[in-house]
C-alpha cells in the first residue's frame, strides 16, 4: 500500500515538470492600408508628408493603445503592424524626396526623431501590460522606432570626411592671413 502510494506520488510529481515551450505570437503583417497609401501619395512635399505619415501612425499607435487596455491584444499588434509600416513609408519618402537639401530636410528629420521619442515611450507602455506571446512583437516594433530615430539623427551627419591639416599648413594658412589683413590696412 504504501509503495503504491509512493509510486503514484512520484509519477504525479513528475508529471508537473512537463512545461509547455514559449511560443510568441506571429509577427504582425507589415503594411500601409490602400487608403492610407493614396492619401500619402497625393502629397509630394517631402515635410508634408512625413508629418501626414506621423499622424496616421499616431492615430495607429493610439489605437493599440485602447485594444490594449481591453485587452484585445491581437487586434493591438494588427495596428502596430500598420504602425510600422506608416514609419518605414515615411523614413523612404524622407530619404528619396529630400536627399542634398540641407536644412529643410534636416528639419524634417528632427521632427521625425522627435515624433518618434514620445511613440517610444508609448509603445514601452503597451509592451508592459501584453502578454509575453505578444510583447515579444511590441518590442521587436519598438526597437525599430528606435532604430528609425537613429537613422533619423544620423542624417544630421554627413558621408564626407574631413582631413585634419599637420601643424605646417596651419601655420602657412595663418601667415597668409596677416599678410592679407596687413594689406587690407594699408589700402586703407
Amino acid at each position: 500500500m504504501l509503495f503504491t502510494f509512493a509510486l503514484l506520488v512520484a509519477h504525479e510529481a513528475r508529471c508537473q515538470d512537463l512545461r509547455l515551450p514559449f511560443t510568441a505570437a506571429p509577427p504582425p503583417m507589415k503594411f500601409v492600408p490602400r487608403s492610407e497609401r493614396d492619401q500619402l501619395s497625393s502629397i509630394t512635399d517631402a515635410k508634408a508628408h512625413t508629418r501626414e505619415a506621423l499622424a496616421l501612425a499616431e492615430e495607429r499607435l493610439a489605437r493599440a493603445e485602447q485594444l490594449t487596455a481591453g485587452q484585445q491584444y491581437e487586434a493591438a499588434t494588427e495596428e502596430l503592424g500598420i504602425y510600422q509600416g506608416l514609419i518605414e513609408d515615411a523614413l523612404h519618402f524622407l530619404g528619396t524626396a529630400t536627399s542634398g537639401k540641407g536644412n529643410k530636410a534636416r528639419d524634417t528629420y528632427k521632427y521625425l526623431d522627435l515624433t518618434l521619442h514620445t511613440h517610444c515611450a508609448r509603445l514601452e507602455a503597451i509592451r508592459r501590460v501584453t502578454p509575453s506571446e505578444y510583447a515579444v512583437n511590441v518590442k521587436a516594433i519598438c526597437e525599430y522606432a528606435r532604430d528609425v530615430r537613429t537613422s533619423a539623427l544620423n542624417s544630421f551627419f554627413g558621408d564626407t570626411v574631413i582631413k585634419e591639416t599637420s601643424g605646417n599648413e596651419k601655420g602657412t594658412g595663418e601667415a597668409n592671413s596677416k599678410d592679407s589683413s596687413a594689406a587690407e590696412v594699408k589700402k586703407q
